[in-house]
């Protein structure tokens, strides 16, 4: 990053320059001054400024590839957790699958849980 304050901090030099020698060299003024300064000190940068130029760039780069490696770590931490959820899932639905079919043959009718035997074997209840 300090490539491209570097940079920065030159070209406004460059712009300061340019905008000085124009008031005192010619009769411009005001904003067509200022118009003219920057066309000046861009043409003049590009060629002065490369070096400069060219590290503001590699600093730049290096903190937008840092960004994109924790944007990638974020994702990959998210995919995984969303992976590690399905495999649950997953996991549960098999498992619920095995517990229904490990019933299958019981009695389920809560009417025939009930009843203890042969229907003519019960006792008559007294009601008393």
């Amino acid at each position: 990053m300090r490539g491209f304050v570097v940079y920065t901090v030159l070209r406004l030099g460059l712009l300061i320059v340019a905008w000085f020698l124009v008031q005192l060299l010619t009769p411009m003024r005001g904003l067509v001054a200022v118009a003219v300064a920057l066309v000046v000190s861009g043409v003049v940068g590009f060629f002065l400024l490369d070096r400069s130029r060219d590290q503001a760039s590699v600093s730049v780069s290096k903190v937008f590839a840092r960004i994109d490696e924790r944007i990638e770590k974020s994702k990959t931490a998210e995919d995984d957790l969303l992976d590690a959820l399905a495999a649950q899932r997953e996991a549960k639905t098999q498992q619920d699958a095995v517990d229904d079919s490990g019933q299958a043959g019981q009695l389920q009718d809560p009417d025939e849980i009930s009843s203890p035997g042969p229907i003519g074997d019960q006792e008559p209840r007294s009601r008393g």
